[in-house]
């Protein structure tokens, strides 16, 4: 895995929390503090994008629905109306 250096600078109190840790545990630190920052700000923007989306499609989705209210209250009443007691027939394999 080829690797880069770089350089962040730290308050004094930020370093001292890690200076009691050895050169390779702060490059995993690092490395893994790195690795969860940029998978939550993913986790971020997809988010954003996703409420974006659905904003967007809010108008269009609302439209379909009310194209279909009056099937859907149809369909609501005739099954309402129409109850009939479901019978189960029970087969016995012998």
């Amino acid at each position: 895995m080829q690797s880069e250096k770089i350089s962040v600078p730290l308050t004094d109190e930020l370093f001292s929390e890690i200076k009691h840790l050895s050169e390779n545990e702060q490059n995993q630190f690092f490395h893994q503090l790195v690795q969860r920052y940029i998978e939550r700000r993913r986790k971020e923007h997809l988010r954003a994008d996703l409420k974006e989306g659905y904003i967007e499609m809010a108008e269009l989705n609302l439209s379909i629905a009310e194209s279909f209210a009056y099937a859907e209250s149809e369909a609501l009443h005739k099954s309402e109306t129409n109850k009939e007691p479901i019978q189960y027939n029970k087969e016995v394999n012998g």
